[in-house]
C-alpha cells in the first residue's frame, strides 16, 4: 500500500514541476538505448516486494524507514532541481511489444524527477535487506542490473544513478544509527 501511495505522490510532483535542468554528460550520450532492458527496469516492483516479503521484521523496518527518508528527500530534490532526461523517439523501436511497453512507460513516467533516481535508491535499499542471506549474490546482481537498466532505457542519467546510490547509502547509515541508539536506550 505504501508503494502505491508513494507512486501517486511521485506522479503528482512529476506533473507539477517544470523541468529546467539537464544533467546529461558525454558519458550518458555514449550509453546505448537498449529497449530490451525494459524487462529489467520493470523487474523493480516484484524485486522490492519479494525482498520485503522475505525480510526479517527488524530488517524490513530499517528498509521502510530508509525508503521513507529517501522518498521525502528525493521529492524535495525534484522541487529544487527539476530535471529533463532526453529520450529517444519510441517509433524507432523495431519490436512492437517493446515499443508499446516503453511508449506506455514514458506516457506514465515523464522525463523528469530524475535526480536522485528513486528507482536506484529503493533498489539499493532492497538489495541491502538481503546482505546477510545466502542468496545475496543473486540479489545484488539483479539489483545492479535493475539500476543499470535505468541508464540503457534512458530513464536516468549517470548523475541520477550516482545520486540514487548516495541517497540510499546516506539514508541507510542514518537509519542504522537511529536503530543503534534505540537499542542502547532499551538496554539502559
Amino acid at each position: 500500500m505504501g508503494m502505491l501511495l508513494a507512486l501517486g505522490i511521485f506522479v503528482i510532483v512529476e506533473r507539477t514541476v517544470a523541468p529546467r535542468y539537464s544533467f546529461v554528460t558525454p558519458a550518458d550520450d555514449a550509453i546505448p538505448f537498449v529497449p530490451l532492458t525494459w524487462g529489467l527496469y520493470v523487474l523493480f516492483f516484484p524485486f522490492v516486494v519479494a525482498l520485503s516479503a522475505g525480510a526479517r521484521e527488524n530488517v524490513f523496518n530499517k528498509f521502510k524507514c530508509s525508503v521513507v527518508m529517501a522518498f521525502i528527500l528525493s521529492i524535495a530534490c525534484f522541487q529544487f532541481f527539476p530535471e529533463v532526461v532526453p529520450r529517444p523517439v519510441p517509433a524507432a523501436i523495431d519490436n512492437a511489444f517493446l515499443r508499446a511497453r516503453i511508449t506506455r512507460l514514458w506516457e506514465m513516467d515523464l522525463a523528469s524527477n530524475g535526480l536522485p533516481s528513486l528507482h536506484v535508491s529503493v533498489t539499493c535499499l532492497a538489495s541491502h535487506m538481503a546482505w546477510q542471506t545466502r542468496h545475496r549474490l543473486v540479489v545484488h546482481i539483479t539489483g545492479l542490473s535493475i539500476c543499470l537498466s535505468t541508464l540503457t532505457l534512458k530513464q536516468h542519467t549517470l548523475a541520477d544513478v550516482a545520486g540514487g546510490v548516495l541517497m540510499a547509502l546516506c539514508c541507510c547509515l542514518v537509519t542504522e544509527r537511529w536503530q543503534r541508539r534505540e537499542i542502547l536506550r532499551g538496554r539502559a
